[in-house]
């Protein structure tokens, strides 16, 4: 629990000075406590708790909300939660039809973080998912090719689509 604890504060500390002066500020630490928690679990149970995950896209959507009332930005407000329904529809529908790629759980964190991305913009959506579906890939391949997995384990996809999500933030914020 150390190790958590410690990557916590590491992450927290990180998006504070990356993004103090960010209006939405609490939307990034938000998410990234809540990717953070997500990310172990994912990792350690293989299994990504909807309450959490609920709670991810929630605490984005309030932040976003009282930012877009306050400051009358509703256009990134609408962009951000279309986005979070968009993904989880395709998603949903990618799922229906492949159940054994990514687990529902994966799909849902996907919308949640596409909250936080589409909040950005559309190209920051899409860069972030296919971030998170590369570094997924990536991690995949390296455990096949390394022995470490044999072709039907399942891999915790979370850890790598926070980190996607991540990247197409930083990237698009820079």
């Amino acid at each position: 629990m150390g190790g958590f604890s410690a990557a916590s504060g590491a992450v927290s500390l990180a998006v504070g000075c990356r993004f103090a002066a960010d209006p939405v500020l609490a939307a990034w630490w938000w998410w990234a406590i809540c990717s953070m928690a997500l990310a172990w679990i994912d990792v350690a149970c293989h299994r990504l708790p909807r309450p959490w995950v609920i709670a991810l896209a929630a605490g984005g959507l309030v932040v976003f909300t009282v930012h877009a009332i306050t400051v009358s930005s509703p256009a990134a407000l609408l962009r951000s939660l279309c986005a979070g329904v968009l993904v989880l529809v395709v998603g949903s529908f990618a799922y229906w039809i492949a159940p054994t790629g990514l687990g529902y759980g994966d799909i849902t964190l996907l919308a949640a973080i596409s909250v936080y991305t589409g909040w950005i913009g559309w190209r920051t959506v899409l860069v972030g998912i296919a971030a998170s579906l590369l570094v997924l890939g990536v991690l995949a391949g390296l455990a096949w090719a390394t022995t470490l997995r044999s072709g039907t384990a399942r891999i915790a996809a979370g850890p790598s689509l926070v980190l996607g999500g991540w990247i197409a933030v930083l990237i698009h914020t820079f």
